[in-house]
């Protein structure tokens, strides 16, 4: 992996209409697998306030190897986001979801040295 030090604009923005951090690399394309650190962050912003800043990064690239990894793997877990629901409706028959029992229903659970019973 090769590591080359690089200088950036920071912009970042925390009102009612927008809620970002964006990094720009200076000279620099980032791809799948390579790391960015930026050097002496701002991590807090008041609401309302909307700044922009330089700063330096290291941009770690990644080997051909952990590139096609991170490429081939991040196909596989985009399909965690396949069934996202905030209902309380299962659209999917397949996996077996978890049921929080009503209170008024549920069975009594005892302990026994560690055992559920």
């Amino acid at each position: 992996m090769s590591k080359q030090l690089v200088k950036c604009s920071v912009d970042m923005s925390n009102t009612s209409e927008y809620l970002y951090a964006h990094v720009d690399l200076d000279g620099v394309q980032v791809g799948p697998g390579d790391e960015v650190l930026v050097h002496d962050p701002i991590t807090e912003i008041s609401f309302g306030e909307v700044l922009s800043y330089q700063r330096t990064a290291t941009v770690s690239k990644a080997g051909w190897l952990s590139r096609l990894w991170v490429y081939l793997t991040a196909r596989l877990e985009i399909t965690l986001l396949y069934e996202v629901s905030f209902s309380t409706t299962r659209f999917s028959q397949a996996k077996k979801y978890p049921r929080v029992r009503s209170v008024a229903h549920a069975q009594p659970l005892i302990v026994t040295k560690g055992i559920e019973v």
